[in-house]
């Protein structure tokens, strides 16, 4: 058997799995491919690998992978494709991380209650996306726990990311709300699903696709924060079509790549501003078009106070490398 072509549904450490014409292989990575290009796979990847010794008992060749077939031993990857597209974060004192590849679209899922939602995050995760030309989804989910008040405060929310052309979803995995239009979302596309633990990413990917079975966990009583159930990216086949890469919980997404200049660039309403400031960071300058955005209430002012948080933490962080240079 020659070469084959397939898509890497999920890394596991050294391991890998690769779906190809309806077979399910597990690979190792040539380690030259790393060494030398110092390349990582992540989830979506398109990859050609090599099957060391042919399966004596295969079945018939199918179209549309089947993630549930046998997994067939050994194989050996050989090259990874150039990627289309791909969301990444940066992390502190690690190599900077792929999450996924070859996706159409990002759902950003926040729970409504347990644990409460922070439209910061919510932002941060969107900035990330439109560095990395995805389209973004925003889906607020558990709603079935907010009270009549509450539920308008988040319709509220909601329709701030819905006016700036973001999709927004308002649904509950527990009782079915908006479960359909959420389906009909993913169908056809490759979408990654992202979010903090305990959002209900899981959850709700088992009401998409109830075959799999994915695992859930309930929020920590001692610190009101989710607990990871799923540890590794993964890709998964939806009944009426198209895949979802379920993603482990984040409770942190660096954007330190960023600089200050560029973050505007993740806030649509700011990026369409005409400033008379070149370069303008939007903090204090006098006449910024920004801040007189904001108080006409053009510009949300929460979404404006998240750029500003943002634009600090990367102004500070830039100044402790230089102080670290100067060292």
């Amino acid at each position: 058997m020659g070469r084959l072509t397939g898509t890497v549904t999920k890394v596991d450490g050294a391991k890998s799995r690769v779906v190809s014409s309806g077979q399910t292989y597990l690979c190792d990575l040539r380690g030259r491919i790393f060494r030398r290009k110092n390349k990582r796979l992540a989830v979506g990847d398109l990859v050609g690998f090599t099957v060391i010794n042919a399966p004596t008992d295969e079945k018939p060749v199918s179209d549309k992978p089947d993630l549930s077939a046998p997994v067939i031993l050994p194989a050996v990857i050989e090259e990874i494709f150039p990627r289309r597209s791909a969301l990444h974060r940066v992390r502190d004192f690690k190599r900077n991380q792929v999450i996924c590849a070859n996706v159409d679209q990002v759902f950003v899922v926040m729970a409504v209650l347990d644990p409460p939602y922070k439209r910061a995050f919510i932002d941060r995760l969107i900035v990330a996306c439109e560095r990395d030309g995805l389209e973004t989804v925003v889906v607020f989910n558990k709603l079935d726990l907010a009270g009549p008040e509450y539920a308008e405060v988040v319709a509220e929310d909601a329709a701030v990311y819905h006016a700036l052309g973001y999709q927004t979803h308002l649904v509950s995995a527990a009782t079915g709300l908006g479960m359909s239009e959420l389906a009909a979302s993913f169908t056809g596309k490759i979408s990654a699903v992202v979010g903090p633990s305990g959002a209900g990413k899981s959850t709700l990917l088992n009401e998409l696709c109830p075959d799999q079975n994915l695992r859930t966990g309930e929020v920590s009583e001692a610190d009101g924060r989710g607990r990871h159930t799923t540890t590794a990216a993964e890709l998964i086949p939806l009944p009426a079509g198209g895949f979802v890469v379920d993603t482990p919980g984040l409770r942190g997404f660096g954007l330190w790549d960023l600089k200050p200049t560029e973050v505007a660039g993740g806030y649509r309403e700011l990026a369409e501003l005409s400033c008379k400031y070149r370069n303008c960071l939007h903090r204090a300058e006098p006449g910024c078009a920004a801040l007189i955005a904001v108080e006409s209430g053009e510009v949300d002012e929460e979404r404006f106070e998240s750029y500003r948080r943002l634009v600090e933490e990367l102004l500070q962080d830039d100044q402790g490398r230089q102080t670290n240079r100067r060292r």
